[in-house]
């Protein structure tokens, strides 16, 4: 009976998870948290029970068993009753009312019929009177909590599904059907293992986990399954997982049965084995090309929208992002809505020919850039609680160009525009499939509209050279938005010359309150107008997580995670995070490839390299491990300088490296004046030095300490 100890821990388990779902505070959990609650003292009093038949407390043990009968009642009961809320959290008081006559009936029941459990030889057994003659009361108890009811639970299910217009709601309702089913079979077959070997019997009540928690996850769905995808999942698995097994077991088998046991014998088996796995590996690859029902299209989606010409002007931009939507995603419609300076969207352009207009104050907007949602479909704004108090407005969003998915692109929380995809072609549904891919390509989604924003607030397109004065205008309002550090302890100034007007390098201040100041400087892989997208999208999403996290060694790891996860593949982020808190003249680093950072302290009367080493971001996806907060005291007439690899990789026409020691040999020469100047001086000596124009960006930053 050892096995007891998994029942008294399940039972904890779903006592926990009960506690979890009354934490949420959801209206639409209440009933469920119940049924969990009840689920627990099942497997509880099932513990309990069998504990003191085995120790040989009979009388207490079938006392115990018949509370665990009543509560199993309730909850059978409470489940066919919560499906009758699904999915729209009805109340429906004749369905409760029948509930409470079935509990009583149950109670009634149990306590008529006299129920007897003992170990016998062939295992566990339990009897019970006969009920009013008709059969004894535990196999009517079977009858109508095991089997009727909860054939009448699953037959509603399916009856209602198909009675729904809505895909979402009616693949939610067949799913929990097929959970409750899922659940009842493991339940009967751990019953008849029990029956046979007593041990089993502590594993019963798991039935009850596997169903609340399939139960659970079904009505959680809030996208459609993609059938195309899970059959051809299902054709791979049973093709190269069960019958490739199946066939090497077999071979294995009759081997080992004719062949003389010997050292070769089993050298045979092993190379049996080796041909069968690569045969399977030679057949997996057709077969994956072949058995995906034309479901599988991210990469070729994400190659489309790379290869978008920027260049070609905003018709051309526009007609590429409206192709690659409608041929990968099917969509039927799109629109696309662009944000002035106020937050007012219109339409730029819309397949059905219609002008829309969504105001700078609608509350679904708001929301949405209020709580980092990007993509949304509409089944997830039909079904998601979190959703409720906007679900309106949201749907009315949706209505208003007939679209069935949204992407919100933002610069933090200033709306840049909405892509608005119609149903999608043939009468199919977006899938978990489908806002998976337009999460992972959100910054395409970003760099098109981004681009057609500027288009159209500045007339870019009658511009000589569209690209340059774009990728001006990118570095421009960069630094507009920039929080310049007001505070008097610190002189604080920087500057940065992009080669040829394009480039990556990046710099910004945020202020996070009277006495702190967060700031990051670095380069952007790349060169020419996607550096500067990347340069955009990583100051956009700084001040999104800033939103989300207040720790600061959490706030690299999450814009690493962004890099490597959102942005376009090879993408990495050279320099240095750094929290200045003047309160307590500290300022707190982490180093993320700087290439030179520079300490000037007044004690010593000298310049030292400062930032060791440090892990570039967008390489290594677990980079926590990687990173370290470093510490600088900040005294009166210390002086920091940092630059990117731009400065210290110029070389002029001997191929001569600028170099950290003429970096170095500058900021001791010129500690004493002003940080603008300290910058301005060390720009204007690798000017001379280079003596031609640059060749990558250069961004130069000062910070000088002036008072405790």
């Amino acid at each position: 009976m050892t096995l007891l100890i998994f029942s008294y821990v399940l039972a904890a388990f779903l006592f926990f998870f009960s506690y979890y779902l009354d934490s949420r505070g959801d209206k639409n959990t209440t009933l469920f948290t119940t049924i969990s609650m009840s689920s627990a003292f099942v497997a509880l009093f099932a513990a309990v029970s069998a504990h003191l038949l085995y120790l040989g407390n009979t009388s207490i043990s079938v006392l115990i068993f018949r509370l665990c009968l009543i509560v199993l009642a309730f909850t059978v009961v409470s489940i066919h009753t919560y499906v009758h809320s699904v999915p729209y959290d009805d109340k429906i008081t004749f369905v409760r009312l029948i509930g409470w006559l079935l509990t009583g009936f149950a109670v009634y029941l149990v306590f008529v019929s006299s129920f007897a459990a003992e170990w016998g030889p062939s295992g566990f057994r339990i009897s019970s009177t006969p009920f009013y003659g008709i059969m004894d009361g535990f196999t009517l108890f079977s009858l109508v909590y095991f089997i009727a009811l909860p054939g009448l639970t699953v037959l509603s299910l399916v009856l209602r599904a198909f009675a729904l217009k809505s895909r979402i709601y009616r693949q939610r309702l067949l799913f929990i059907a097929l959970s409750i089913i899922a659940g009842y079979l493991s339940g009967w077959g751990l019953w008849q293992l029990s029956l046979w070997y007593y041990w089993a019997l502590p594993l019963v009540p798991f039935a009850f986990a596997v169903l609340i928690m399939l139960v659970y996850q079904s009505n959680q769905m809030s996208t459609l399954l993609d059938a195309n995808r899970t059959i051809a999942s299902l054709v791979n698995f049973l093709v190269l997982g069960v019958l490739f097994s199946a066939v090497t077991g077999l071979a294995i088998a009759v081997l080992y049965e004719f062949i003389p046991h010997s050292p070769l014998s089993a050298l045979v088996m092993v190379a049996v084995a080796a041909v069968m796995l690569s045969l399977r590996t030679l057949i997996a690859r057709p077969l994956h090309r072949y058995v995906r029902v034309g479901s599988e299209y991210e990469e070729d989606l994400e190659a489309g929208l790379d290869a978008i010409n920027f260049n070609a002007g905003g018709d051309e931009v526009i007609k590429s992002t409206v192709s690659l939507l409608e041929n990968f995603m099917e969509a039927s419609t799109v629109e696309i809505m662009v944000a002035d300076e106020k937050g007012r969207l219109s339409t730029v352009f819309s397949s059905t020919g219609a002008k829309n207009e969504i105001k700078s104050d609608n509350k679904a907007i708001d929301f949405l850039l209020g709580h980092t949602d990007s993509i949304v479909l509409k089944t997830q704004a039909i079904t998601l609680h979190a959703y409720e108090e906007i679900k309106e407005d949201l749907l009315k969003v949706f209505d208003l160009a007939r679209a069935d998915a949204l992407i919100l692109l933002r610069e933090g929380h200033k709306i840049i525009g909405l892509v608005l995809l119609g149903p999608k072609k043939r009468g199919a549904d977006y899938t978990a499939y489908d806002f998976g891919v337009l999460s992972r390509l959100y910054s395409n989604f970003f760099l098109v509209l981004y681009y057609l924003k500027n288009i159209a607030n500045e007339s870019v397109v009658l511009t000589v050279d569209r690209e340059l004065e774009f990728s001006g205008q990118i570095i421009s309002s960069i630094q507009d938005n920039i929080d310049r550090i007001s505070n008097d302890k610190v002189d604080v100034d920087f500057i940065t010359r992009s080669a040829r007007k394009l480039g990556g390098d990046f710099i910004d201040f945020i202020q996070l309150g009277p006495d702190k100041s967060l700031f990051v400087m670095g380069d952007v892989s790349g060169k020419g107008l996607n550096a500067s997208m990347s340069m955009v999208i990583l100051k956009s999403v700084l001040r999104t997580f800033l939103s989300e996290t207040g720790d600061f060694k959490q706030l690299v790891v999450k814009v690493n995670s962004f890099i490597k996860n959102n942005l376009p593949k090879g993408t990495f982020f050279a320099g240095v995070f750094g929290l200045l808190d003047f309160k307590n003249n500290v300022l707190y680093y982490i180093n993320c490839g700087v290439p030179a950072m520079f300490l000037y302290t007044a004690t010593y009367n000298n310049a030292i390299e400062i930032q060791g080493d440090g892990k570039v971001l967008g390489f290594v996806r677990d980079i926590g491990k990687f990173l370290k907060v470093k510490k600088i005291a900040l005294n009166p007439e210390d002086v920091i300088l940092m630059t990117t690899d731009g400065l210290v990789d110029s070389m002029n026409l001997r191929g001569e490296r600028f170099g950290k020691d003429r970096v170095q040999r500058m900021l001791l020469d010129n500690r004493a004046y002003a940080s603008s100047r300290i910058a301005r001086f060390l720009h204007e000596s690798l000017t001379e030095f280079v003596s031609r124009e640059l060749d990558d960006d250069i961004t130069v930053l000062v910070i000088k300490y002036l008072a405790k």
